[in-house]
């Protein structure tokens, strides 16, 4: 599918959505508010997050993969959700599978996402 990948138009499409059970997918308000800490580490693997054993609750990421991953990526949504809005694309650089939801640019090559895609 080529449609423009727009973090906003699926979030207003999300808040209307709802499970099977009839749960909505979204939570306008936070059932709990999470503060996630992540620092970065040239030593960890591209798009991949590792909890920190030193530092309990937080996480290590490589800079780029720091860089590359959107603001909302934690925001309120069940896992159905994330299936829900999956985009999932192939780098045209370095040919990886990427969902462009969590990114705003490929975290393993630094590439930017073909225009048609967002």
């Amino acid at each position: 599918m080529n449609r423009k990948f727009d973090a906003n138009e699926n979030f207003e499409l999300l808040k209307n959505e709802r499970n099977i059970a009839g749960r909505a997918m979204y939570e306008k308000r936070p059932s709990q508010e999470v503060k996630v800490q992540i620092y970065p580490d040239k030593s960890v693997s591209p798009a991949k997050f590792i909890p920190n054993q030193s530092m309990p609750g937080t996480f290590r990421a490589h800079p780029t993969t720091i860089a590359a991953m959107r603001s909302d990526l934690f925001a309120n949504m069940h896992d159905e959700a994330f299936e829900e809005l999956s985009a999932i694309i192939t780098c045209s650089s370095c040919k990886t599978q990427i969902d462009q939801q969590f990114w705003k640019f490929c975290p393993y090559c630094e590439a930017p996402f073909p225009k048609n895609h967002g």
